[in-house]
């Protein structure tokens, strides 16, 4: 059965909030019933008392065996699945790798702009953030490298394909200069590559490319559907997995459900995750659209099906200020300064997560209040 994207079918009540806060992905219609159908082929299959009565640290074989398949459309068909570990959610497995990897009191780089999470998850990890100069490509080699040789650096975090928040996606040749530097300077990159799959146009994974230097990240999240809390981790090889696996393996708070991970394992081999997937592009395809349509004029940065968007602002406007008046205007965004990882300044721009709002119609009202107060300018 083939599943639907979303249609413009839900009114929207003028009054009412458009939120583009959150980089959730649009539901997809079907969605509750190819649920139910994978749990009752679990049960009759192999019963689910054993998925909810236990399970083992890295995950079940048949899960990460549905993970190697998950993650295929990105890193191929040849994934050894005794190098992937099956995590809690993206949060977690960076939790997993920030303490494995980097250290307490160790040096951890990233893009200069990241993903929201991220200075919190330093904090917590006892990590401290650098930031790396970028450009509309992404992280620049020569930053990477200039920060290499100050010393200190335990690792790289990186986003390459639909940055978030900016949407850059790194051309092939500058994924390999990374990859290169990587070996040269002993320092491993942690790669999220957290709406790969909704791009498979997109460059290959760092990954793909140098299995050997990067521990690679996705999860069920984007892809699939917002509350499945499942992220895959595929280190470069079996004994890294068991290296980084041995300190954490009597403990749960990084571990996926095994019936969540069965479940997912289930879509995956049966085709239906590739439906999902399909769909959620499909939507987010439409929507991008729409907002290139209407706020192309003011510069807008997006890709083809980008989930967000990257709006930079004309002068005088600055980001805070922009973000209270839309709040007045009807419409939450999220200002560039929420998505630093340290103290330097920040681009004069925002991010509209368009894949928010429940329905087309919401998404349309809410660009059109943006394209309105960007056309009426700071006012008072």
């Amino acid at each position: 059965m083939e599943i639907q994207a979303p249609q413009i079918c839900q009114a929207v009540d003028q009054d009412s909030l458009v939120d583009f806060t959150r980089s959730l992905p649009p539901a997809v219609p079907g969605v509750d019933a190819k649920l139910a159908r994978a749990i009752e082929r679990l049960r009759s299959e192999h019963g689910l008392d054993r998925l909810v009565h236990g399970g083992v640290a890295r995950g079940s074989s048949s899960g990460r065996l549905g993970g190697a398949r998950y993650l295929a459309p990105r890193l191929g068909d040849a994934i050894d699945i005794d190098c992937i570990l099956t995590t809690n959610g993206t949060q977690s497995a960076l939790l997993l790798l920030f303490h494995h990897l980097v250290g307490k009191g160790g040096r951890l780089l990233a893009e200069r702009l990241s993903y929201g999470a991220l200075r919190e998850l330093a904090g917590i990890a006892g990590v401290e953030l650098v930031g790396l100069d970028v450009d509309e490509e992404g992280i620049l080699p020569d930053a990477f490298e200039r920060a290499c040789r100050k010393g200190g650096v335990r690792a790289l975090y990186c986003n390459p394909t639909v940055q978030n928040p900016t949407t850059a996606i790194m051309p092939l040749s500058r994924r390999r200069a990374l990859a290169d530097l990587s070996r040269r300077y002993g320092v491993p990159i942690i790669e999220d590559d957290a709406l790969g799959r909704l791009h498979p146009d997109a460059a290959p994974p760092i990954a793909k490319i140098a299995p050997d230097v990067v521990w690679y990240v996705m999860s069920a999240t984007k892809g699939l559907a917002h509350g499945l809390r499942l992220a895959y981790v595929v280190a470069p090889s079996r004994a890294h997995c068991d290296s980084a696996l041995v300190p954490v393996e009597r403990l749960s708070f990084w571990t996926a459900a095994p019936l969540l991970a069965a479940v997912v394992a289930n879509w995956t081999l049966s085709g239906t995750a590739d439906l999902i997937s399909a769909a959620i592009r499909e939507e987010n395809t439409a929507r991008e659209a729409m907002a290139r349509g209407a706020l192309g004029r003011f510069g807008l940065v997006s890709k083809p099906g980008s989930m967000h968007v990257w709006l930079p602002l004309p002068a005088p406007w600055r980001p805070d200020r922009f973000a209270r008046s839309a709040v007045a205007a009807g419409v939450l965004i999220r200002s560039a300064e929420l998505f630093a990882v340290d103290n330097q300044p920040v681009p004069n721009a925002v991010r509209l997560s368009l894949s928010t709002p429940s329905s087309r119609r919401a998404t349309d009202v809410g660009i059109t209040r943006i394209a309105a107060l960007l056309d009426r300018g700071p006012t008072g």
